[in-house]
C-alpha cells in the first residue's frame, strides 16, 4: 500500500529543522561527573535471563531484554520451553522501523525458529518484515486505534486484543524514506472466555511527551479508553540518539532539541500517570551511552522526578530493573 509522508498532529516544540539548525551551533556542555546522591538509585547491570522463572503461571512476568524490548509473559498461560535462550514466543510488537526499535535480522531468527509467531507492526512497516521472509499472512499492519483480537487456540486459554495507539515519534531507515511509515505504542489485552480483562499491558515504544502548546494529549485519551494497566513500559531517554557525546565527555545544555520525539526521565512520569500505569518500568536507556554517567543520569533523574525514589513495585510506581531481569506483578481484573 502506497503511503503519504506521515506526521504527528501536536505542533512539535521544535521542528526537525529549527532542531537540526540549533545543534548546529553547538548546545553542549562539558558532563561533570555525577553525584549519585540519592539513596536506593538504581544502578543497571546486564544479567543472564532466568527464564525457568516464567513457569510460575499466577502472576504477570515481565523480562528486559535491553533497549525497548521486553518479553512479557501474561497471567495463566504456560508452556513455554527455552529455545536458544528464549522461551516460544506467540506474538512480537513493533512500534516503528528504526533500526534499533526493528533489527530485521533478529525477527528473522525469531520466525525461523518457530513460525507459530503473529507479528503486529504499525501502517506501513509490513513490507519491510516481508523483505527477509515473514510471510504476509503473520503480519498485521494497523493504524492507530485500529485492534486486533486472537482467539484461544490449542495451548492458549484466552483471547488477546493488540490496540495501535499512538505516539509521538517518527520513522525512517535511510535518508529517502523518512516518515513513510507509521509508529506507534501497543496496548495489549488478555480476555478470559468470560468476565472483564485479566491483564493489561500498555507499552509506549519510542515517543516524545511535549508539544509546542503542552503535553501531547494523546497518552490521557488512551488512560481513558483504555486504562488502567497492570504495567507499562515507558522510555525514560533518548536512547541511540547523539550517545557520541557521552564518548567526548559532552552532554546537550538542555532537553529541549529531544523532547519531542524522546520522553525525558521527568515526562515519563507525567506520561505513566496520563495512561493509569499501576506499575511502570524504564526502558530506552543505558543500552546504548556513550559514558556510565550517561547510563546513571536517566535512573538519578527518574528518581529525583519522583520524590527521591524510583521503585516500580509501588502502587502507581516507576522504576528501572537490569536488562535480563524478570519481574513479577500481580493483575487487577479491571471493573
Amino acid at each position: 500500500m502506497q503511503m503519504d509522508r506521515l506526521k504527528t498532529p501536536w505542533p512539535p516544540v521544535l521542528t526537525m529543522l529549527a532542531s537540526a539548525i540549533g545543534l548546529m551551533r553547538l548546545p553542549f556542555v562539558r558532563a561533570t561527573p555525577l553525584q549519585q546522591s540519592l539513596h536506593g538509585v538504581k544502578t543497571v547491570k546486564t544479567i543472564k535471563p532466568d527464564f525457568q522463572v516464567l513457569d510460575s503461571v499466577e502472576k504477570l512476568w515481565a523480562t528486559w531484554l535491553g533497549h525497548a524490548g521486553f518479553l512479557i509473559q501474561l497471567p495463566g498461560e504456560s508452556g513455554h520451553r527455552p529455545i536458544e535462550d528464549l522461551p516460544d514466543i506467540d506474538f512480537v510488537a513493533i512500534s516503528h522501523n528504526h533500526y534499533d526499535h526493528c533489527d530485521l535480522d533478529a525477527l528473522k531468527a525469531l520466525w525461523d525458529r518457530s513460525h507459530g509467531i503473529d507479528f503486529l507492526v504499525p501502517l506501513g512497516v509490513k513490507p519491510t518484515l516481508e523483505s527477509v521472509g515473514i510471510p504476509s499472512d503473520r503480519i498485521h499492519d494497523l493504524d492507530w486505534w485500529d485492534k486486533i483480537e486472537f482467539p484461544p487456540t490449542f495451548g492458549r486459554k484466552c483471547s488477546y486484543v493488540f490496540t495501535c495507539t499512538p505516539a509521538q515519534h517518527n520513522s525512517g531507515r535511510g535518508m529517502l524514506d523518512q516518515n513513510w511509515s507509521l509508529w506507534c505504542s501497543w496496548v495489549v489485552q488478555q480476555i478470559p472466555e468470560e468476565g472483564p480483562a485479566a491483564a493489561s499491558v500498555y507499552f509506549a515504544g519510542d515517543t516524545g511527551y511535549q508539544t509546542a502548546v503542552g503535553p501531547c494529549p494523546a497518552f490521557k485519551e488512551i488512560g481513558e479508553r483504555l486504562g488502567p494497566f497492570d504495567l507499562a513500559m515507558v522510555p525514560i531517554w533518548s536512547g541511540a540518539s547523539l550517545t557520541f557525546l557521552g564518548k567526548m565527555g559532552y552532554r546537550l545544555s538542555d532537553d529541549t532539541h529531544l523532547v519531542t520525539l524522546h520522553a525525558t526521565p521527568e515526562d515519563a512520569v507525567r506520561l505513566a500517570a496520563d495512561v493509569r500505569a499501576r506499575h511502570t518500568l524504564a526502558m530506552h536507556f543505558a543500552t546504548f551511552a556513550g559514558s556510565d554517567d550517561e547510563a546513571l543520569e536517566p535512573v538519578v533523574r527518574l528518581a529525583k522526578a519522583q520524590g527521591g525514589t524510583a521503585d516500580w513495585r509501588n502502587e502507581g510506581g516507576f522504576g528501572a530493573i537490569d536488562v535480563g531481569e524478570s519481574v513479577a506483578l500481580d493483575c487487577v481484573p479491571a471493573a
